[in-house]
């Protein structure tokens, strides 16, 4: 599950950088707003990548369709013709005589393979696991899209409300300057007060633009991985997420034991063990005997290009007299080839110890990162917690010196820094909550349940 974590990580790097230099992108026209769901599903039936594992599935699938048919005879059919010249002896005229000669043979075969070391029953089973291999590496790359787009989706839901506080304290700091200059024209506060709040409205003027920045850029990603030909009309629904409760998961042992019987990618390791083991079977079926069987019918006709004489007999006679009938058995017996059967099996345990190996591998990396989803998840729920009393905390802050700036008791930039830490403490407060949600996403998934928000 390296993946999983990998794409986490990246997507949780992604909420702590903002498009600081990108260029606003104007969105205009209707715009279909999508919801998540909708958004897994259309990526599952669209994405280029699970479409070549549903074509790779579909080959594994013929494959064998066809390792079943091969344990029925086959039947083959001929027929040759010739045409020969040359000098034939005539007894008619007791002499040779240059004629030309006319033949067609007509033949049909069929053969079975009667035994073969087993090998057509252990090719047949290795062939269905690895179609069952097949198609579990495809529900692991739906799961990771899915993922992918979990991610994405609330990297959007993340810059939205980060530009709702970003307008906020824009109208915040609009309405501030208003009233600072009114003071100003009273006498009461100082021009440098009123410079001081009108610059701070205009930072944060552009950080509102940086912030629809952001959401533009984060629209766009989600759109191209979707592969939207039109992403400009993208837009996602914006969903009622429940209140978020006391963080109170399973234990990691339960949970692994839960991932260990429904992830994809130990179904895949599992099957792909257990074809290596009829790899095993099929490399010593080499040492026993083979025995096939075979039946075939054959018959012919010659006739003279120029008969004078008349010779020439029917052609429906001679097939029919000429007509040759035969089965028989054919037994080989393995004695020397050069050591080459040996080698395969040996070969063949090797395949097999690694793919006990990779099994192994993938089950301690499930079990890895099940703890460390486990351990982010605490973790983010304790940011969580201490970013809501910091916002708390800072809020009465900055009210305070809000109401003593009005009356002239603190400067400017002690109002600017009071406010900027507020809104420093906001913006960690939803980093936190998108993360622990996440957070909280991927350990839903372990258990098996349908990532939905």
């Amino acid at each position: 599950m390296k993946s999983i974590i990998a794409i986490a990580t990246i997507l949780l790097m992604a909420i702590n950088v903002q498009a600081q230099d990108s260029l606003k992108i104007e969105w205009q026209g209707q715009k279909k707003q999508w919801p998540l769901l909708e958004c897994i599903t259309y990526a599952h039936e669209n994405n280029i990548t699970i479409k070549r594992q549903a074509v790779n599935t579909e080959y594994q699938e013929n494959i064998l369709k066809q390792s079943k048919l091969e344990r029925l005879p086959d039947l083959s059919a001929s027929s040759d013709g010739s045409l020969s010249f040359g000098y034939t002896w005539v007894q008619q005229e007791a002499q040779n005589v240059d004629q030309n000669i006319r033949s067609l043979g007509i033949s049909a075969n069929s053969n079975v393979n009667v035994f073969s070391g087993l090998s057509n029953s252990n090719r047949i089973k290795r062939n269905k696991v690895d179609l069952l291999a097949a198609i579990e590496n495809m529900e692991k790359t739906k799961n990771d899209i899915g993922l992918l787009i979990t991610g994405h989706y609330l990297q959007i839901l993340f810059n939205k409300e980060l530009l709702n506080v970003a307008n906020e304290q824009y109208e915040t700091s609009k309405l501030q300057a208003d009233r600072t200059k009114k003071l100003v024209d009273a006498g009461s506060q100082a021009m440098g007060s009123f410079l001081e709040i009108k610059s701070q409205a205009a930072k944060e003027a552009l950080n509102v633009t940086q912030q629809e920045n952001a959401l533009a850029m984060s629209l766009l990603d989600l759109a191209q991985l979707l592969d939207l030909e039109r992403p400009i009309e993208f837009d996602i629904q914006t969903p009622e997420l429940p209140e978020l409760t006391a963080f109170t998961p399973e234990p990691p042992a339960d949970i692994y034991s839960v991932a260990l019987e429904i992830m994809p990618e130990i179904k895949s390791a599992t099957y792909n063990t257990e074809s290596k083991e009829y790899d095993l079977k099929i490399a010593k079926g080499n040492y026993y005997p083979t025995l096939g069987v075979g039946a075939g019918i054959s018959t012919n006709a010659n006739w003279l290009a120029d008969d004078p004489y008349d010779s020439n007999r029917p052609l429906d006679e001679q097939f029919k007299t000429n007509q040759n009938t035969y089965i028989g058995a054919r037994l080989s017996i393995p004695i020397f080839n050069r050591l080459q059967t040996r080698n395969n099996v040996a070969n063949a345990k090797l395949g097999l110890m690694d793919a006990q190996y990779q099994l192994k591998a993938e089950k301690l990396s499930l079990r890895k990162s099940i703890q460390q989803a486990y351990a982010d998840a605490v973790a983010a729920y304790n940011k969580y917690l201490s970013s809501e009393e910091a916002v708390s905390s800072f809020a009465e802050s900055f009210r305070y010196t809000e109401k003593k700036f009005n009356v002239g008791l603190v400067n400017s930039v002690d109002y600017n820094v009071a406010k900027t830490d507020f809104t420093r403490a906001q913006s960690d407060l939803l980093q936190s909550k998108y993360e622990y949600i996440l957070r909280t996403k991927i350990l839903d998934f372990y258990k098996g349940i349908p990532i939905k928000l």
